[in-house]
């Protein structure tokens, strides 16, 4: 009761900030939940208002418990070494959120990639960002199922990948091999067409995109409309178009864009897709002969093996023995 009455102080003013800090978190988010529609900007400002509160409040309390302890210095030197040492990554974690918020280095919503994994954000905690994961063994950068759960911490030691952030497409690039005989022209124009049809509906938006983010960044003019380069190989020529995409739709903008050019590839009789080809060529090869003197000696040893056939021959059959006998006396 003694260490009660004689810290009473700090402990009503610990219960009084934890008391008014739910109140204005509860308070907080049903102002934004009337006031704002956009999903995304309120989910960042519900986060940036508990954010807040917590930093202040947790502030607040330390303050008020310092001044009560003898020595305050020594004790605010003390507790900050050992939350240096023991919570770390806690600490850096919650610094990383602040980071991540101030900076606006990604939100919920934003397709990242942060080292080796790539996702959906779904959720910035004090300690933790998780990800909806895309591609793994899944090709198309579409979702696998998983949740992708990494440190805040961790965006101060590695590069974050923004798909999304101030320019919500990206470039992507579909392939069409043709032979040397087909019509490029042809084949050019139907790829632009397919491009140019797809991305209609949003190249108006892009640009103005584009636009808007070279106002606050040195952003270069960048050619949004679709383009086809070519190149030749030692099998075919080959073409890649060039077009605007959605991240989130890459897969399904090239199966539609695929689809498209090889309906209008198979109405024309002079385009046909290039392979991989072989060129061989067989050459039968000439009989060798063997220099003058081993002609000799190999015609020398078959004369020596008929003979000795023959000898063979003779000794073998019944009869031809006591005949040739006969032959010598008379």
């Amino acid at each position: 009761m003694h260490w009660v009455r004689t810290h009473l102080v700090g402990l009503s003013v610990t219960a009084g900030v934890l008391i008014v800090g739910w109140l204005v978190m509860m308070i907080g988010q049903k102002l934004l939940t009337a006031r704002i529609q956009n999903p995304r900007r309120l989910y960042r400002d519900r986060k940036l208002l508990s954010t807040a509160v917590f930093v202040i409040g947790f502030i607040i309390i330390a303050s008020v418990w310092g001044r009560l302890v003898p020595h305050h210095g020594t004790f605010f030197g003390l507790i900050g070494a050992g939350l240096a040492i023991a919570l770390k990554e806690p600490l850096l974690s919650i610094a990383g959120r602040i980071a991540i918020f101030a900076g606006r280095i990604y939100d919920a919503g934003d397709r990242i990639q942060i080292g080796d994994s790539s996702g959906d954000v779904i959720d910035v905690g004090f300690f933790y960002t998780r990800l909806l994961e895309i591609g793994n063994w899944i090709h198309g950068d579409q979702y696998s199922g998983r949740i992708l759960q990494f440190p805040n911490a961790q965006i101060f030691g590695a590069g974050v990948f923004n798909y999304t952030r101030d320019f919500q497409y990206i470039w992507d690039e579909v392939a069409l091999n043709v032979t040397y005989e087909s019509n490029l022209d042809a084949a050019t124009k139907i790829m632009l067409d397919a491009g140019n049809r797809y991305t209609q509906d949003f190249l108006q938006g892009a640009e103005k995109q584009l636009r808007r983010m070279q106002q606050y960044f040195l952003v270069p003019d960048m050619e949004l409309k679709t383009q086809v380069y070519v190149h030749v190989t030692t099998n075919w020529v080959g073409l890649t178009m060039r077009y605007v995409v959605d991240p989130k739709k890459r897969r399904a903008a090239a199966t539609f864009l695929y689809r498209t050019i090889f309906d209008e590839i198979q109405k024309r009789d002079d385009i046909e897709i290039g392979s991989d080809t072989q060129t061989i060529t067989y050459k039968p090869a000439e009989p060798k002969q063997a220099p003058p003197h081993l002609q000799q000696q190999h015609a020398g040893k078959e004369l020596a093996r008929e003979q000795a056939e023959a000898q063979y021959d003779t000794q073998s059959l019944p009869g031809q023995g006591a005949k040739q006998d006969d032959e010598k006396a008379a």
